[in-house]
Formats: C-alpha cells, structure tokens, sequence
C-alpha cells in the first residue's frame, strides 16, 4: 500500500510539472555518439587440489594487438518504433504512413601498442522509412555527399598517439567545442545525419588534431580539418517537410522541398576549404573553467545565391538559385563554475562573414543546473536537477554580396530561445525527463515538447518511452511540424 501511494504520488507531481514547464520551454536533445571502453580484470584462482596453501596468481600473459580487440569490443543494439497521430501534409509524393520502426546496431572496439591506438566505430541501420536509407560508407569515403543514411558506417577510423603531456591523433572522429548544456553555439564542426532532426547522428570528420598539456588543467588544443562534410537532410518524400509546398520561396536549413530552380554547391576538397581549428582551455581555475576558441574554415549554415544559367532557347536565360557553403571566421569563449547546487554556464561565438556573403552576428547562450537532493527525497525521489537556458542573437552587419539574395539566418538556431531539462530520478532503475524548447521571435514563434520515461530491465538492457509534441507559428520551424506529434518506444540492448 504505501509503495502503492510513493508512486501515485510520483506520477502527480511530473503531471503537474508538465503542465507548468511549457511555459518555461526546453530545447532539443543533444544526441553525441562518444562510446567507453569497456575494460575486463584478469581474476586471481587457487591451485586445484592444495588445501591450505597460499592462493598463488595464474601467470599473466602479456597482452596482444589480437586479444585487445577482443577485450576492447563492445556495441548496442536499438530496435526502435513510432507512431504519429496524424496525417502528414497532403501533397505531391509525400509519405503518407503514420508508423515506422528501424534497428540500429553501434560497435567499437580499440588496439594498439605502447602509447599508439586505433580507434573503430561503426553501425548498420535500417529501416522503412522512404528514400532514407542506401549504400555504406565506401560508396563516398572520403566527403560523404548523399543526403541519405547510410546502411553500414564507420564513423570512427583514427590512430591516437599518447604522451605523459600531449596527445596526437589522425583519422576520424568526432571534434567538439563549448561549454553549455543544452544549446552550445560554438559547436560548428560537428555535422550531423538530420533524416529525423529528433534522432540525430554525428557524422564525425577528418582530422589532425593535437591536444597538449602547456601547464596544470590548461590545453591547448590544434586541429587541422581538410574534408567540409555536410548535413544530411530528410528526403523531399519526409514528414518532415512539414507544410512546404513545391515552390515556395522561404528557404529553411533542413527544408527544401525540392524546388527545380535550387542547387547545391558543396565545398570541395581544396586547399581554399580548408578548415582550421585552435582553442585554450583551464579547468579549476579559482572554481571556475573557461575557453576560447577560433575556427577558420567553411561555414556550416549555407546562404543563397542567384545566377543565370542558358535558357531552352538561344538568347533566353534563366535564373538559378544556388546553396552555397561560405567561408567564415568564428571567436568563441565560454565559462562555467558551481556553487552550491547551482551550476551555471555560459558561451558567445561571433561569426564573421569573408566578402558579407553572410551575417556578421554574435550568437550567445546562458544558463543554469540547480539539483535538488533533499527535497526530491520528501517527494520519494532521489534526485531532480532542473536546467534553463537562454540563447540570442545580435547581428552587427547584414549580408551585402552581389547576386547574394539570402543569408543564412532561418537556418540559425538559438536566434531567441528559452530552453529547460528536467530530469527526474526514481531509483537507479527508473527515471523520467522532460525537455521543451520555446522560440520567441516575432513571426516564427514556437514550441517543441519531449517527455520521457527510461526503465532499466536490468544491467545492459534499457526500454524508453517517450512521446513528442510539436507547435507554433506556420513560417517557424516546429510550426511546421504541427502533424509531427508521435509516441516513440525504444529497446537497446547493450554488450
């Protein structure tokens, strides 16, 4: 009886939590592929048959490049479904189903010798989702242009050198930058799969990078990023098109419904689009860590451009409109420190734009955690950490190139967004969270609601449920998904 009212009265108190928090506003999940390396003891056994004598260890046999791949493997496996509530948009070539499932399978594993590494990372998904899934990764190894998943990836390929102060690495892999928790606006070098923008995928990149200790808890941190790769985006047939008609002119990032008159110009492998990564970071330094950054290289938000293109008759053209990748300079710092229960955060990027093909903007965002532990135990819960940001953005020059005819504003996120986490522990087992995401600017205003319950069945074996809810102006981004509403159940199995 009395376990029987602890969880009614759980289930109260996150009802009327999601009836306050939309209000407050939360933000997309971030969704980072980084996996651990699982590491396995060798245990100490007795001599058969010597009672009474002293336990004597089995010899140890020094390990191998083939028995560290065996010890270092380890991957999941999802099976995941949805179901959307309505309709998806009635027009041309759309697909109209309302439920779909796919499986995703995620390995790594890791060998060496002394202090060098290679590092592996790779999944095969599938699913029945249309126009979505085709090839591996050896179709385009090297800059990866197709906008569709791939069925077998290896996102991680790289070599890792160590020293007591230094470590090197080339190859494949994933870079980030920043130091908030919900939205980092500094983060511009992580491209992602955006086939479905709720359950994004990194799409890690080439590099040389070096991480070097220059004194206690500071680093300097130097990467060289010759390969631009670009988002994926949902196919013209996607839901997630949302309500764009063929035609229209309102350029979105993730949202181009085929229009015949657009292109795209991807930055190519040259030396001109080479990208150029530095930044310096301290850790506890008087309760605070901080950092600075700089990126030279091609921008990850595209800007339209118009050309003339021949014409079906001698003397007649036509105009073209062209997505193009631009090159840019971004100047980034960020701090954060705790007090207390409280953590708070913050970071600002300024963007400038070579030739004002683009904004020249400053983009910034701040924050705070605050864990509750003593009052979440008179509630029977363990724990409950509560987390709101705040992002915006200032333009300081607006794009005036020639045949330039739009920046890459609508693409821009964090532009004037509140955005809230709440997590909601039960025991080690079961757990809730809440996220919401609230878009302020006039126009376009928005709103992205995600509630979810996780159940540990036991260890390595995890179910979620999670529904997703969607609103706002028709020219906003989750205005635009207004049909999107849909109930996700998640299994992942992990070894």
């Amino acid at each position: 009886m009395e376990k029987g009212c602890l969880i009614k009265g759980s289930l109260v108190l996150l009802i009327i939590i999601v009836f306050i928090c939309p209000s407050l506003a939360g933000a997309q999940p971030p969704m980072d592929l980084q996996q651990d390396d699982l590491l396995k003891e060798m245990e100490k056994v007795s001599e058969e048959g010597d009672q009474g004598a002293t336990p004597a260890a089995t010899p140890t046999k020094p390990a191998t490049i083939l028995s560290k791949l065996v010890d270092n493997f380890h991957g999941s496996l999802r099976l995941r479904g949805m179901h959307f509530w309505q309709n998806p948009p009635d027009r041309e070539g759309a697909d109209n189903r309302n439920d779909f499932g796919n499986t995703l399978l995620k390995i790594s594993d890791k060998t060496g010798y002394k202090n060098l590494d290679l590092n592996i990372g790779a999944w095969v998904e599938y699913g029945n989702e249309e126009n979505t899934y085709s090839g591996t990764v050896f179709s385009e190894f090297w800059q990866d242009l197709d906008r569709r998943r791939r069925i077998f990836y290896i996102n991680d390929l790289y070599l890792n050198y160590s020293r007591d102060n230094f470590n090197f690495l080339v190859g494949k892999k994933t870079i980030t930058n920043g130091m908030s928790t919900l939205y980092l606006p500094s983060d511009r070098m992580r491209p992602q799969d955006l086939n479905d923008p709720l359950d994004v995928k990194d799409l890690n990149i080439w590099q040389a990078k070096l991480d070097w200790e220059v004194a206690e808890s500071s680093t300097m941190t130097l990467a060289f990023l010759p390969v631009y790769q670009p988002q994926k985006q949902p196919s013209e047939t996607s839901r997630w098109m949302g309500e764009r008609k063929q035609g229209d002119n309102t350029e979105f990032d993730l949202y181009d419904a085929g229009n015949v008159n657009m292109k795209d110009d991807v930055a190519k492998v040259t030396d001109t689009n080479f990208g150029y990564f530095a930044r310096f970071k301290k850790k506890g330094f008087h309760g605070w860590d901080f950092f600075a950054s700089f990126y030279h290289g091609p921008n990850p938000f595209w800007v339209v451009r118009e050309e003339r293109i021949p014409g079906p008759f001698p003397g007649i053209t036509l105009i073209q409109r062209v997505k193009e990748v631009v090159k840019v300079d971004d100047y980034a710092a960020g701090f954060s420190t705790t007090y207390e229960s409280w953590e708070f955060h913050g970071e600002l990027v300024y963007n400038y734009s070579y030739d004002r093909k683009d904004d020249d903007y400053f983009n910034y965002v701040a924050g705070f955690t605050y864990t509750f532990d003593d009052f979440a135990k008179k509630i029977w819960l363990e724990k409950i950490d509560v987390t709101v940001e705040y992002a915006n953005e200032i333009i300081t020059r607006f794009q005036n190139a020639e045949n330039y005819v739009a920046s890459s504003k609508k693409s821009r996120l964090g532009r004037n967004d509140i955005l809230s986490r709440i997590n909601f522990e039960y025991s080690n087992k079961l757990s809730f969270q809440f996220i919401c995401n609230f878009q302020l600017t006039r126009g376009e205003e928005g709103r992205f609601q995600r509630l979810e319950a996780k159940y540990k069945l036991r260890d390595g074996l995890i179910t979620k449920l999670a529904g997703e809810f969607f609103g706002g102006q028709s020219d906003s981004m989750y205005g635009r998904w207004v049909r999107n509403d849909r109930i996700i159940l998640e299994m992942e199995y992990s070894f």
